[in-house]
């Protein structure tokens, strides 16, 4: 692979995300709906802390994936590009991984609105940063996750809707998931939650970092890059 090819394909496909309005809708409903948040719980609550933002904008962050992932692919099949990369000199890793690198980099650009609440939370006390912390790490993994499934979601129909659908399906599945736990026992039960990510985001918005959650995380999003590259290839062949 080399990486100026994976990151001229990532500059590219960022540009597309604020030469529509698309882009700036979603970060301004990203930062007044984590704002409202913010200023229930640290404003009005007193509380200098971030996770019931982080909590409550996952489910936010759920929704909107789906629509900003759908078009990674799908457009290029709907525009006729995709058989122009196929044919390119490109390796499927490098078109996937500049892709995903430029949903990254738009998740950067909308998570860094939440900065203007963490410089209240600094300038009106001392929260504890270490927990702090570790809810950027939890809601970052999220993030990555949701979008190597939404690129994923992407590559298998060339209907951008098809995929938004495709997308929302999986993350919804593994965010509930663990609810069908309770109705049954022994290792099937164990073996739901650990398919959950609502039960493995929830010791990093309690403040604490276990590794065993962010190797599932990290799991999840080499599942979603690597069967985008599967999917591909199988097109491309």
């Amino acid at each position: 692979m080399k990486w100026n090819k994976i990151s001229a394909i990532a500059l590219k496909e960022l540009g597309h995300f604020f030469v529509s309005p698309m882009g700036y809708v979603v970060i301004a409903i990203f930062f007044l709906v984590s704002g409202f948040f913010f200023q229930l719980i640290a404003l009005q609550g007193k509380v200098a802390q971030m996770s019931f933002v982080f909590q409550n904008t996952l489910i936010v962050l759920m929704f909107i994936t789906p629509f900003i992932t759908m078009r990674l692919w799908s457009e290029e099949e709907k525009t006729g590009t995709a058989e122009l990369l196929r044919t390119s000199p490109l390796t499927t890793w490098e078109i996937v991984l500049g892709k995903y690198l430029a949903i990254l980099g738009f998740f950067v650009v909308m998570l860094s609105s939440t900065f203007v609440y963490l410089f209240i939370m600094l300038s009106a006390g001392n929260p504890d940063m270490g927990p702090v912390a570790a809810n950027y790490l939890g809601y970052i993994l999220v993030g990555m996750s949701f979008f190597a499934l939404g690129l994923l979601a992407s590559t298998l129909s060339e209907n951008q809707i098809i995929s938004a659908v495709i997308a929302y399906g999986l993350l919804l599945m593994l965010w509930i998931v663990g609810a069908a736990s309770d109705s049954t026992q022994g290792k099937l039960s164990e073996f739901l939650k650990s398919l959950s990510m609502f039960e493995h985001v929830n010791d990093f918005m309690r403040g604490v970092i276990d590794l065993t959650h962010v190797f599932y995380f990290v799991s999840l999003i080499f599942v979603g890059l690597f069967f985008s590259v599967k999917v591909l290839d199988g097109k491309r062949g």
